[in-house]
């Protein structure tokens, strides 16, 4: 692939267009909401939007938040849930009429960090 997956993907506006509908779909599955309950949501949104520019090529973007297992050891998330954020993840992107190479490439991608997310 000659253009990055942050070209392919159509830049800044359409993963601030995935991040608010994967927030969504989040806050309303009950077996994930409750891990967001007291969480600054606009601070998680902006913080996954420059996460996922960086991880999908960006070059002029650079994600300085804390570490991924320092933010996520505490939430005991399961292999199960984590499963629930890649369902999600994966519908959104069918809607919005995304390749399925890329679908495939980008959770993959995502699915990359599982282990620095669920702690067993």
């Amino acid at each position: 692939m000659d253009q990055s997956m942050f070209e392919q993907f159509g830049g800044d506006g359409q993963i601030s267009d995935l991040i608010d509908q994967f927030y969504y779909k989040v806050l309303f599955d009950q077996s994930l909401r409750s891990m967001f309950l007291k969480a600054d949501m606009t601070r998680v949104r902006l913080q996954q939007k420059t996460f996922f520019a960086q991880m999908f090529g960006c070059i002029h973007t650079k994600y300085t938040g804390k570490d991924l297992i320092e933010v996520h050891k505490n939430l005991s998330i399961t292999d199960q849930q984590f499963d629930r954020f890649l369902h999600h993840l994966k519908c959104i992107l069918a809607d919005m009429n995304k390749p399925q190479e890329l679908i495939d490439e980008i959770l993959k991608k995502v699915d990359s960090h599982r282990n620095l997310i669920v702690f067993k």
